[in-house]
């Protein structure tokens, strides 16, 4: 008989099933906590590359848009020129398709260029003007007179091309005739072919949702990003394929499972020791692991055990090496591959800062350089040659911008240029000495090519009424009056100039 005050005695509980409940515990969690990861991961990525996606789709669209104004600007000017309208009222055919020749051969990528007549017939011969059958008859269709239709013509393999078509009319508004321009489609092509990623596809759809041109082909899923282009009526359609993890993604998952063996290990000394300094170990390894599940920067481990010490220096080379892929990837979004100069992106984060340096009362001017006749360096000598030539600029632009300075390729052969603290003159000779340096930097490569550098500058203005977009407009209107007036020069924009009179 049980005395009645003796305690009922208790099941002991087996270490070893406390021990191993604990780690399938811990696996448990942590198993959970990484697939979290892997699903926030992949869904960042992904995030990050639609806005990658958008961005380059944003970049190709300005691109398309500046050189579609460029032509319809000239059309406008061409049709308001006084002496086209004195020409159209009293001069003879063949007048007109000398000056429809003369002005043909002054604009680049133009395929043909004609002076019509109000009911769509071409003074001149059509031939001679480069003006197709297909073309002569749209141009006496009644429905080709809208100004907003945009006609695309690919029936001869090698003169695919695009018209436009504006009106010339007198002071009152009497309809005088038509000024047209075919500009060749590889003008377009050429866009497409710069800015287009690597893997990626880009197209530009006319309103009836054919192709006109296209770059690249993405295989599979993929994202997809659609920017309508309202002046031409057409849509530009910009693919990325949908990579899942890609190589940071599998290199996080491989950090992660390193990590996990390495705090299993910590656990079980921790429950045979159960002492204080063993849970601060934990405690610093649990915040290395918070650090590298939010890209922070990881301190270094410092262990109180030598039987610590491999898994603390794993998971502090764990640490360097993500810090190091990070930063090697933030390089490399940063740079142009060819040229190894400042991209677009790398641009548009200093420019903010020269910015605030106008405001300052700095005199920061922005010059935008192009090659003079680059086009046809790739046509004549292949895109071997041109690549030679945007390396030699590059390595002029390195060695004559100084560390207060940024050069950076935007696209194609357009390079810009921030100067720090040069007056107008100054601007000037950098300029001269870039031009001589980039010519003997093509002697030194073996080209014997008769091309030069067109510029157009600028000046930030210091005050929050200046923007990027303002100031690339302004040094891009410069740089073609530079390449109006015969190339190979500097042209000043005194907008914002420094000591100049209000």
């Amino acid at each position: 008989m049980t005395a009645p005050n003796t305690p009922t005695p208790h099941r002991p509980v087996s270490l070893r099933h406390y021990f191993l409940w604990l780690l399938m515990g811990v696996i448990g969690l942590f198993v959970g906590g990484m697939t979290l990861s892997v699903v926030f991961s992949l869904r960042a990525n992904n995030a990050a590359e639609t806005r990658l996606l958008e961005v380059a789709a944003a970049q190709t669209q300005a691109s398309v848009v500046r050189d579609w104004n460029y032509y319809q600007e000239v059309i406008n000017n061409l049709a308001r020129d006084p002496q086209l309208i004195d020409l159209m009222l009293v001069g003879s055919d063949e007048d007109k398709q000398q000056w429809a020749a003369s002005r043909q051969r002054l604009l680049p990528g133009v395929l043909g260029l004609a002076l019509v007549s109000p009911e769509g017939d071409i003074y001149g011969n059509p031939e001679t003007l480069r003006i197709g059958p297909t073309c002569q008859r749209d141009l006496r269709q009644p429905q080709t007179g809208a100004l907003n239709r945009v006609l695309v013509h690919r029936d001869r393999l090698g003169f695919e091309h695009v018209d436009l078509l504006t009106d010339v009319r007198e002071v009152g508004g009497e309809l005088l005739g038509k000024v047209f321009v075919s500009v060749r489609m590889d003008q377009l092509q050429r866009i497409l072919d710069d800015s287009t990623r690597p893997g990626d596809a880009t197209r530009l759809l006319d309103a009836a949702g054919q192709t006109v041109v296209s770059r690249g082909i993405v295989q599979g899923p993929a994202r997809e990003v659609r920017i309508p282009l309202p002046a031409m009526g057409w849509t530009l359609v910009a693919q990325s394929p949908i990579r899942y993890g890609g190589f940071s993604g599998w290199l996080q998952i491989l950090a992660g499972i390193l990590t996990l063996a390495g705090v299993l290990l910590l656990l079980i000394v921790t429950v045979l020791r159960m002492r204080r300094p063993v849970m601060q170990d934990i405690a610093a390894a649990h915040d290395a692991l918070t650090c590298l599940t939010r890209d922070e920067s990881v301190p270094p481990i410092v262990t109180r055990y030598v039987e610590f010490a491999s898994v603390a220096a794993d998971i502090n080379r764990i640490a360097l090496h993500l810090q190091s892929q990070r930063e090697r990837l933030e390089h490399l979004s940063l740079t142009d591959p060819l040229t190894g100069l400042p991209n677009r992106r790398a641009f548009e984060i200093y420019f903010s800062q020269a910015l605030g340096m106008a405001e300052r009362q700095h005199a920061i001017a922005l010059v935008m350089i192009d090659v003079d006749r680059f086009k046809g360096v790739n046509d004549h000598y292949g895109h071997g040659v041109g690549d030679q030539v945007l390396l030699a600029l590059a390595q002029s632009l390195k060695a004559l911008t100084r560390r207060a300075d940024l050069a950076a390729r935007l696209a194609g052969d357009e390079f810009t240029v921030l100067l720090s603290d040069l007056d107008p003159a100054g601007v000037d000779a950098w300029y001269q000495r870039l031009d001589d340096h980039f010519k003997a930097g093509l002697e030194a490569f073996g080209l014997d090519l008769q091309t030069g550098l067109s510029a157009g500058q600028t000046w930030l203005g210091g005050s929050s009424t200046d923007s990027m977009n303002a100031a690339l407009i302004r040094a891009d209107h410069a740089l073609y009056q530079a390449k109006a007036r015969g190339r190979d020069q500097l042209v000043q924009d005194d907008t914002f100039a420094p000591n100049a009179p209000e």
